[in-house]
């Protein structure tokens, strides 16, 4: 839309009637292509409403869902989301979720943000206070340690280190703690099919639409073959779709992932299940041996008693451990299903695909050759197959998980029943304790039958290995999935990042070139016989190159002269350019007088200031330089100590220079090359020396732009060392676990030799009662084996938590120091733009105190030299007094950005500990996240184009056609970070809200004024849009008696009618009020008719009827 509108303002009559004709239709699609978006990460009712909104051929009822039409369905969609939260929460948890639902949309909203988090931490330090109530001196030392550190402590001694000081405590899991284990690992591996399945779903719903949405653009492009503009429209949006393809594939790997997450749970709940098995069957077969003991002496009833109670309250825990093990493995066969079902989402986005390919060869028959749609469709094929290879691989996983799960269930049921079946026998021998008389054939019986017990436990401890190996394959292929998804982002950033560059560097040459443009065509117009019509035409395309590429004064002045007449046009040629130039140059060399970081430039600002035009001209381009020479040697100084032998090497070069503008541009430009070589080479070496997580983040970094691997040695290579501590910690933990439970099958197996051994006494077979005693002592043996063992893995377990503790010590301090640099690269590009939007309402005002001024001096009769003095006194009077307010204009900006980042840290919660292995979004892939570049080529070049100003047109040329090139990693490394932290702060809506604030019909002008509003000016009235006085409204005012006039609403103004936006229509050269006729005197005796609430008015059928 954008770029159409560029090339009609640039081109004939028939050029803009031609776009005016068009704008609805292309602006329908694209905000078809946002409901398609909105789509992918929606809710059930999000996903039907959006679906319904696009069988509509009515563009109206298209922005009315984009405007509101989403919001009662997402608050379903949150009740319900809400509703699943409580079902898998703790009490405070629960207790939270119930009372949001019985509250307002906004407290469920609020909940599922920050509340549940918070009610979450509250109920992981009521269970540690329960685990120190029950534990050994290490458990409670430990666990009181962890209530006195951050949510991250408490949830990582749940997670480890319970299990760590346990070691140090001697003590071995409970049945009952391995059946609390295997039931919360039911649950949670239910959760995470449940998360399977939206994933899926949504991945689905929105493939579907974005197929749909890029074959319409494909066909439309092959349409509008004799139209190069509407075929490269259509072409983009193909593009588009086709990115939106790409990101339903994203969601497609999110829910193969979240299916490997549940197949990796519930291979936990079978090993835990397993071992509860082993222990059953053990107390089945002590249970036995004391039947067979009680049966031949009676003062061994007592033992008989207390085994048999062992064994029944064994065989009831081992039960409930198989339902937890039946419900684990329910739950990893239906991610099985949600697995398999999210292939339809690599279909589509393959459709999608080609027809983006078949945009771009439409519109290269067109004469518009479209990159952007080829490489959409490269990408979002990468991002399809990605999804298929993942799915299939998740769907086979989930089911291996399944059938262990329910291996692990049999193994303890049967373990029940031997448990039940000694403790039936151990009480019968008790209450006969002595009376037997085939005292022998009870001890054979019974010692058959420990043996049978013995046996299960061993199938018990067999089915544990094999679940062990399950969850290491579940694990090594979610990192794989994870790795994989998180490389091809990392290209689709790297491609972003590199446009993103070219287009900067493209803007910043192009604005170079303006001034070489305008002084030959002030040339031409100096000419007394110079073709006004053909000059004005170039005028208005160098105005619009202005508005686009230059700084704000040179922005309004351009907006002056497209809004006006030829004459205006020509007037901006002669004298107007060299003015806003002037003008701005005087405003940069002004803001230096705050922002400079030495103040050897400030001052030296402040006096070229008093100087003429061309004195504050060539202190901009070299006196600032000289006058921060020794504060630039020292930066450069400090560069060099904290560098790598790259940025060392260069930072030498530069300071034998002796030269300023050179050590500045190394500031600004060229340390940033030579440290993103030296991050290169720091990456390479952890590909091949890091742990398997570290290797993963390290590849990662490297597939992506300079800022991301900056962020990776940073930061993530941290969280990614953490990661792989953490899992050596788990394995290690389960491999205690696994020979714990072959200790006690060991001990069954001695049990029941021990068994055979009695049987044999009371059968006089002393040969064979000597095998049996031999063979329960190598039995016992193997159990003193197993326990070793054991003490080993629980020792390696406790090694990798320390050493996890420790990087997760340096991952935190790397984390606050990378926030504090980005808090710094965010409030440098925040004081840039406000200096930018303050300078451009101090223009708008100045211009509008000048044409005020100009009208009055012409009203009172003045001549037109005396009404220019006149206007030309009150733009500075307004430029001055906008200055001298600047100060505390600023200060509060900061204090508003500074409140806003303040209360965005208090909703963030991002735990570095997994939970079973499972780690939140914001600590995955090392720790790096990787969102979409979402930064406006021209916002980039108005903030940063200053970075340029020191560089080579050659170098700038070199950008444009190989944004690859080192000596332009920069720009991915500072702007980037900047620019993005920026519109991140500003914007902290994410899911649906997010892509609605996004779309073309909610964006706001000045972030209070609806587009919508914007769009409902007639098209007649659109070219002589300016901003009032105050800078809190518009006006639109064609000289005829034709105008609308949208103000501000103002909360603190005692009239009502006043404190809310408010529009007011002038048509035919009368004030129309609120019923659509025009109103009966002046404004001042109907303000409240004439004064239209903004609400109102966007509902009126047409600008200026209701």
């Amino acid at each position: 839309m954008k770029a159409g509108a560029e090339k009609a303002l640039v081109g004939s009559d028939e050029d803009v009637k031609k776009f005016l004709a068009d704008k609805d239709a292309i602006g329908n699609d694209d905000d078809r292509v946002d409901i398609s978006r909105m789509v992918a990460v929606g809710g059930p009712a999000v996903q039907e409403a959006a679906k319904n909104a696009l069988k509509s051929t009515d563009p109206g009822a298209v922005r009315a869902f984009l405007k509101d039409g989403w919001k009662a369905p997402l608050q379903e969609d949150q009740r319900v989301e809400a509703s699943r939260v409580i079902n898998f929460g703790g009490p405070q948890v629960k207790q939270a979720g119930m009372a949001a639902l019985k509250g307002t949309p906004e407290d469920v909203a609020r909940f599922l943000k920050s509340g549940q988090y918070e009610a979450q931490e509250t109920d992981d330090r009521v269970e540690v206070s329960k685990i120190i109530n029950d534990g050994g001196q290490a458990v409670k030392a430990a666990g009181k340690l962890a209530l006195q550190g951050t949510p991250d402590d408490v949830v990582e001694f749940l997670e480890v280190g319970q299990f760590v000081a346990r070691n140090k405590d001697q003590e071995h899991a409970t049945i009952q703690q391995l059946l609390d284990q295997a039931q919360k690992a039911g649950v949670r591996a239910q959760a995470a099919t449940e998360a399977a399945k939206a994933a899926s779903a949504r991945a689905k719903a929105a493939s579907a639409l974005a197929k749909e949405d890029a074959q319409r653009a494909a066909k439309e492009t092959q349409a509008a073959k004799g139209d190069s503009q509407t075929a490269a429209a259509r072409a983009r949006q193909a593009a588009s779709a086709a990115r939106a393809a790409a990101g339903a594939a994203q969601e497609a790997i999110g829910a193969a992932n979240a299916a490997n997450e549940s197949a990796r749970i519930a291979a936990a709940a079978a090993a835990q299940t397993a071992s509860a098995a082993a222990a059953a069957a053990d107390a089945a077969s002590r249970a036995y041996n004391a039947a067979a003991a009680a049966a031949g002496n009676a003062s061994k009833a007592e033992d008989a008693k207390n085994a048999a109670a062992n064994a029944r309250a064994t065989a009831l825990l081992a039960a409930k451990s198989a339902q937890a093990a039946q419900a684990a493995g329910d739950a990893s066969r239906a991610a099985k299903a949600a697995a398999a079902d999210s292939l339809a989402a690599g279909a589509d986005a393959n459709a999608a695909a080609d027809a983006a390919d078949e945009a771009s060869a439409a519109a290269d028959a067109a004469g518009v050759h479209s990159e952007e749609a080829a490489q959409a469709a490269a990408e979002t094929r990468r991002h399809a197959a990605e999804a298929n290879r993942a799915a299939n691989a998740a769907e086979a996983l989930a089911q291996e998980s399944a059938d262990a799960a329910y291996a692990a269930r049999d193994a303890a049921k049967a373990a029940a029943d031997h448990a039940n079946n000694a403790a039936d026998a151990a009480d019968d021998a008790a209450k006969h304790a002595g009376q037997a008389a085939d005292a022998a054939k009870q001890a054979d019986r019974q010692a058959d039958a420990a043996k049978k017990a013995a046996d299960t436990a061993g199938l018990a401890v067999s089915t544990a290995k094999k679940v062990f190996d399950i969850a290491r394959k579940t694990e090594a292929e979610d990192l794989t999935s994870r790795t994989n998804a998180a490389i091809e982002r990392a290209r689709s950033r790297k491609d972003q990042a590199d446009a993103l560059t070219s287009q900067t560097a493209a803007n910043v040459l192009e604005a170079r070139g303006l001034d070489d443009t305008a002084q030959a065509l002030a040339a031409e117009a100096a000419k007394p016989d110079a073709d006004t019509t053909a000059l004005a035409a170039k005028g208005r395309r160098l105005a619009l190159q202005a508005l686009r590429d230059l700084g704000p004064l040179s922005q309004q002045a351009a907006t002056q002269a497209l809004s006006g007449t030829d004459a205006d046009v020509i007037a901006y040629l002669r004298t107007g350019w060299q003015t806003a130039k002037t003008q701005e140059t005087r405003e940069q060399v002004f803001e230096l007088t705050t922002d400079s970081p030495y103040q050897a430039v400030r001052t030296a600002a402040a006096d070229a200031l008093k100087g003429s035009d061309q004195q504050v001209a060539d202190f901009y381009t070299t006196g600032q330089y000289t006058a921060a020479n020794d504060d630039l040697r020292v930066k450069v100084s400090q560069i060099n100590n904290a560098g790598g032998p790259g940025v060392k090497e260069a930072s030498k070069a530069v300071l034998a220079t002796n030269d300023p503008k050179t050590l500045a541009a190394f500031i600004a430009t060229g340390q940033y090359s030579a440290r993103n070589d030296d991050e290169r080479v720091t990456a390479s070496k952890l590909v091949n020396d890091g742990g398997p997580e570290v290797k993963a983040a390290a590849k990662i970094a490297l597939a992506g732009p300079a800022d991301q691997l900056e962020a990776f040695l940073n930061v993530g290579q941290y969280m990614a060392d953490r990661k792989d501590k953490l899992a050596d910690t788990h394995n290690a933990q389960m491999q205690r676990l696994i020979a714990e439970a072959s200790g006690i099958a060991a001990t069954a197996r001695k049990n029941s030799w021990l068994a055979a051994k009695a049987a044999a006494d009371a059968h006089k077979a002393t040969t064979d009662a000597q095998k049996a005693a031999n063979q329960a002592a190598n039995s016992a043996h193997e159990a003193q084996g197993y326990a070793h063992d054991a003490d080993v893995a629980a020792t390696s377990a406790e090694n990798s938590a320390d050493q996890a503790r420790k990087s997760v010590a340096t991952a935190r301090a790397a984390a606050d120091a990378a926030d504090h640099d980005a808090a710094d690269a965010t409030e440098s590009a925040a004081q840039a733009e406000f200096n930018a939007n303050y300078a451009r309402t101090s223009a708008t005002q100045a211009d509008q105190s000048a044409a005020d001024a100009h009208d009055s001096a012409v009203a009172a009769g003045k001549s037109a030299k005396e009404a220019q003095e006149q206007a030309s006194q009150a733009w500075q009077i307004t430029m001055d007094k906008r200055r001298a307010e600047e100060a505390e204009a600023r200060r509060q900006a900061a204090e508003a950005r500074k409140a806003q980042a303040e209360a965005k840290k208090k909703t963030q919660h991002c735990h570095y500990i997994p939970r079973l292995g499972y780690y939140p979004d914001c600590v995955k892939d090392g720790g790096v996240m990787d969102p979409p570049i979402n930064v406006d080529p021209q916002e980039a070049a108005m903030i940063y184009g200053g970075l340029w100003t020191l560089s080579g047109g050659k170098d700038i040329q070199d950008c444009i056609e190989n944004p690859t090139l080192g000596k332009c990693a920069f720009a991915a490394m500072v702007v980037i970070p900047g620019v993005g932290e920026l519109k991140a702060a500003k914007k902290v809506e994410e899911g649906v809200e997010g892509v609605a604030e996004a779309s073309r019909v909610s964006r706001t002008v000045d972030g209070w004024l609806p587009q919508d509003a914007v769009d409902k000016v007639p098209d007649s009235l659109k070219p002589f849009m300016k901003e009032n006085k105050k800078g809190v409204g518009y006006r639109w005012n064609d000289g005829k008696g034709n105008g609308v006039r949208i103000d501000q609403g103002n909360p603190n103004n005692s009239q009502v009618f006043q404190q809310v936006d408010h529009v007011v229509i002038n048509s035919g050269g009368k004030i129309i009020g609120r019923d659509g006729t025009p109103i009966a005197g002046s404004i001042k005796d109907h303000a409240e008719e004439a004064h239209i609430p903004l609400e109102e008015w966007l509902r009126w059928k047409e600008w200026d009827k209701p």
